[in-house]
């Protein structure tokens, strides 16, 4: 182990003066809105003015966050901060037989963002603090822009088939609820927004121009979308396309047939096309990629699949999940796949509802940089979030088994805790975090960051818990905390290998 460790009350000091830091830089509103959820009551009645006409309806949301990161200890730099953001959305909908009218506008205000949270490679970014520093103009920024339009015809002559056309979000796997709750969760957390997603935890998000055609009759269902992502995830200018990212995804759904009522499944294929001319993030030397901004051109099949047994001692649910690629990473032949196993239990007659999970999700990695081949896996577009809660990671090069329990001691309030024990799959690739392009024309906007192995493959363990409470259908509370233990990797890069990070979060939805 390396020397020179600050101390645990040195870090505890430095997180609590953090924090006060936080609460001094523009978290009124964030402490307004959780005094709002103490006393709850007036708020519990209807809306109504949200439903102008039978035709015509507004909606509203605002979602204020305080994030704090204590990331690992950098040998420069103020690896303990926080910062606030509210993201508020405004939007209409208008409704007819004949087609869908969807209009939004979101505003993003970030504050307080760490000015000193990194230091020289390979120990990089501390956290996302400055990474949203890094992609917009100073520490207190906000903005207003397009988040949604888009237009959606119903009756197309064939029944069940729609098109929707503009700016809008797409989710990949979840295109099709079953309306079986077990079913519907493992959908929207475990197999859905793997490859493309909207990016909705960042505080800006991502949208999608372009179209969306299904079509479902009974249990199936056929979706195509082609489209271009918007610039944003962590860049405030997100009215922008990123026009040199081709996006096509096809998905055929089955979704609870006659023959199978507990079974859900999918098939899907996505090309993806980067022509930013932008460095490529992968474990080739600094040279090598500097000279090679050729295209991007990446093809992928796969599938998933979710089952419900149901037991006398509570059901049982079991998903799988994979895929394969193939195509052009500049100048290399790509080659890359990754799956995902799961296994849950409902055990019946518990108290708070325990749902044990279990699973080990791998993907590949290159083995060689030298060689003419890229073998890792490519995660394109994602909500990396979705399967990394403490963000120190995404999907690409690394084994990650984990164990997951979930309680729901009371209607509206849902507790789980995640232990996630993570590796690379290659030693001689990098650790890698990131969740898909943010930015056009800028090197920061590539969408993924790596740093070195040094021939080793113990990456961290990961305790992470968090707590949702919807106090009524207007208001939730989610509080969440992780704490991160460094291994052998983390230990050749920082001089201490364990980091926290931690939210309070509250949204209003109207």
């Amino acid at each position: 182990m390396i020397q020179g460790r600050s101390s645990s009350t040195g870090c505890a000091r430095t997180t609590y003066r953090q924090l006060a830091t936080f609460f001094q830089q523009g978290s009124l509103l964030l402490l307004v809105l959780c005094l709002l959820t103490v006393f709850p009551t007036p708020l519990r009645a209807e809306v109504p003015i949200t439903q102008i006409s039978p035709k015509l309806s507004v909606f509203a949301s605002l979602r204020a966050r305080g994030e704090f990161w204590d990331w690992f200890e950098g040998t420069s730099g103020d690896s303990s901060y926080a910062y606030a953001a509210t993201v508020a959305k405004l939007g209409l909908k208008w409704q007819q037989d004949l087609f869908d009218l969807h209009l939004e506008a979101q505003n993003t205000a970030l504050m307080g963002l760490p000015d000193d949270a990194s230091a020289p490679a390979p120990q990089g970014s501390f956290g996302l603090g400055p990474v949203y520093l890094s992609h917009n103009r100073r520490q207190n920024d906000a903005s207003v822009f397009l988040k949604q339009a888009h237009l959606t015809l119903k009756q197309l002559g064939i029944p069940g088939l729609r098109l929707r056309g503009g700016r809008h979000s797409i989710a990949g796997g979840a295109e099709v609820m079953s309306k079986d709750p077990t079913i519907d969760w493992i959908k929207r957390m475990r197999v859905s927004q793997r490859l493309l997603g909207p990016f909705g935890w960042s505080h800006v998000g991502r949208s999608y121009d372009g179209f969306t055609l299904s079509w479902t009759r009974g249990a199936y269902n056929f979706t195509l979308h082609g489209s271009h992502p918007t610039q944003a995830g962590f860049d405030l200018a997100g009215n922008k396309t990123i026009d040199d990212i081709d996006i096509l995804y096809a998905g055929f759904n089955l979704t609870r047939p006659e023959f199978a009522k507990l079974t859900d499944a999918r098939l899907f294929y996505i090309y993806y096309a980067d022509g930013r001319n932008l460095r490529p993030t992968d474990n080739r030397s600094a040279t090598i990629r500097n000279a090679d901004r050729r295209h991007i051109a990446i093809n992928m099949g796969g599938g998933n699949l979710i089952q419900v047994v149901p037991t006398g001692a509570g059901p049982i649910d079991l998903m799988s999940w994979g895929v394969v690629q193939g195509g052009d990473w500049g100048r290399q032949d790509h080659h890359g796949w990754a799956f995902a196993v799961e296994a849950g239990w409902q055990p019946s007659g518990l108290p708070w509802n325990p749902w044990f999970r279990i699973g080990y999700n791998r993907s590949s990695g290159d083995d060689d940089p030298n060689d003419s081949d890229h073998d890792t896996f490519f995660q394109m577009l994602p909500t990396a979030r979705v399967y990394s809660f403490a963000t120190f990671y995404n999907l690409m090069n690394n084994e990650d088994g984990f164990f997951q329990l979930i309680l729901r001691p009371l209607e509206g309030l849902v507790w789980r805790t995640d232990f996630h024990y993570i590796r690379v799959s290659e030693k001689n690739d990098l650790w890698y975090q990131g969740a898909g392009a943010t930015l056009e024309d800028r090197q920061a906007g590539f969408g993924f960051v790596g740093r070195p192995t040094f021939g080793k493959r113990d990456l961290f363990q990961i305790i992470e818990t968090s707590l949702s409470y919807n106090l009524n259908k207007h208001i939730n509370v989610n509080v969440f905390f992780a704490h991160v233990f460094g291994d052998s990797i983390v230990d050749q890069i920082y001089p201490d290998d364990s980091a926290n990070f931690g939210y309070i979060e509250t949204t209003l939805k109207f």
